[in-house]
């Protein structure tokens, strides 16, 4: 057999299977007539059921407008109205009452009826006739938006019948979904619609009855908070569901496919462009990042010694004020010393190896030397940490500089007021460069 002849019986397949599509959905038509059919008794039973209601609620009704027609107290015609109230009374409520004093506002029956009917009048026009309007506008959006849905699924459905089942069966579910998510939000719509539909119809209907105000009124509070609370009632006026996202499944593939077999044979042939430049360079890589590291390693290494070196060296040359321990920097030289401002005693102990001589006491000028080796340790922990505690402080300010034990207190509360145990090593610097703080210590404490 020659391979036309093959392919003969693989058409005929695929057309009774499109035959059997078909009958499937004749079937489903003729089900969904006989549901539609059953539908439309039971709209008839409803309705039959909806006039009975609807006979009862009149019955009612008229019983109750004549019941209210007069005075529960008094059991009289109703002729005025309580405004503060907001209630119909009769004429012994006003003498007898309990609507006879200055708290109640009377008024007529008619110019209260007209007054509600003027302010109702007002919140339709005004309010309730524009949210009715918008609403009919998003109805019949989300009509024209579905008849657009329907007209591009036709189109698509029309390519992809007659090769996949499936891909309709598909189709029809997204549309589904959203004619049931649109068909939702309009049958809101049309609910909100309704209601606004019913209370018009509601007050017109007591408008054109004026010769029963009495029902007018005791219905009027509910009419203005139903009117507020449509009015309020806010509704989505962007239209979310979009017809040009339904599924084109037998286009995707194809376009899927095509790329799918260039991007293979591109991959393929880049992966073995890599795995031939990867080999290649695989050993000249690792010999230079060997080499990079090990350079990088002894350089950093030999800029550590030489830190080392350089820091140990101004160690050794750093000098300081025997008074005040002050570091020599381009701030303290030409700043008088806040300790040598008087003649020491002779159990003063200053900063440094060197003692200057007597001329030197007492001249407010700073003597620079080099330190003593625990001024050394204490100096480089403070500008390390920023901060010294409260031992560190005591024992510079009694044995390094030779402060009494009470001073050095009173120094001790300026540094640390809140008693926190850190005393910056910055503010003691500070004050003891400038003489004047010190006096203030001394004048405060």
């Amino acid at each position: 057999m020659s391979s036309k002849e093959k392919k003969q019986p693989s058409n005929k397949s695929v057309d009774k299977k499109d035959k059997s599509v078909d009958k499937k959905d004749k079937s489903v038509d003729k089900k969904d007539k006989s549901d539609d059919k059953k539908e439309k008794s039971i709209d008839k039973k409803d309705k039959s059921i909806d006039k009975k209601d609807k006979d009862k609620k009149k019955k009612d009704s008229d019983k109750e407008n004549k019941y209210n027609k007069f005075c529960v107290h008094h059991s009289s015609e109703l002729v005025y109205y309580c405004e503060s109230c907001e209630e119909p009374i009769c004429r012994n409520c006003t003498k007898l009452g309990p609507h006879n004093n200055q708290l109640h506002r009377i008024n007529t029956l008619e110019e209260a009826y007209k007054s509600r009917v003027s302010n109702l009048s007002e919140l339709i026009k005004g309010n309730l006739l524009q949210k009715r309007d918008q609403l009919l506008a998003q109805i019949h959006r989300i009509e024209y938006r579905i008849e657009e849905i329907k007209y591009i699924k036709q189109i698509i459905e029309r390519d992809v019948r007659n090769e996949y089942a499936s891909i309709i069966e598909n189709l029809k579910q997204a549309e589904g979904k959203k004619l049931a998510i649109l068909q939702h939000e309009m049958a809101e719509l049309q609910k909100d619609l309704d209601k606004i539909n019913d209370l018009g119809n509601s007050f017109s209907n007591f408008v054109n009855n004026p010769n029963d105000p009495v029902s007018f009124l005791i219905n009027a509070q509910t009419i203005h908070e139903n009117i507020e609370f449509l009015v309020a009632k806010p509704f989505k006026t962007n239209i979310d569901v979009y017809p040009y996202d339904l599924p084109r499944q037998l286009t995707d593939l194809r376009l899927q496919l095509q790329k799918a077999d260039a991007q293979n044979s591109l991959i393929e042939f880049k992966n073995q462009i890599i795995w031939k430049l990867l080999e290649d360079r695989k050993k000249t890589e690792i010999d230079i990042k060997q080499n990079m590291e090990n350079a990088a390693n002894n350089e950093i290494a030999e800029w550590a010694k030489l830190t080392d070196k350089f820091a140990q060296e101004l160690q050794k040359y750093s000098l300081v004020c025997y008074y005040c321990g002050v570091p020599m920097e381009y701030n303290s030289v030409n700043k008088k010393c806040a300790i040598n401002v008087k003649l020491q005693e002779e159990t003063f102990q200053g900063y440094t190896l060197k003692v200057p001589d007597a001329k030197y006491n007492g001249n407010h000028r700073h003597f620079f030397s080099k330190p003593k080796g625990d001024l050394v340790d204490l100096l480089n922990e403070g500008k390390q940490l920023e901060t010294i505690n409260q031992i560190q402080f005591i024992y510079i300010i009694t044995e390094i500089i030779g402060i009494k034990q009470d001073e050095a207190d009173q120094l001790r509360k300026f540094f640390d007021p809140k008693n926190t145990n850190q005393i910056i090593y910055e503010d003691v610097l500070e004050v003891f460069n400038d003489p004047s703080l010190v006096d203030q210590i001394y004048e405060k404490y």
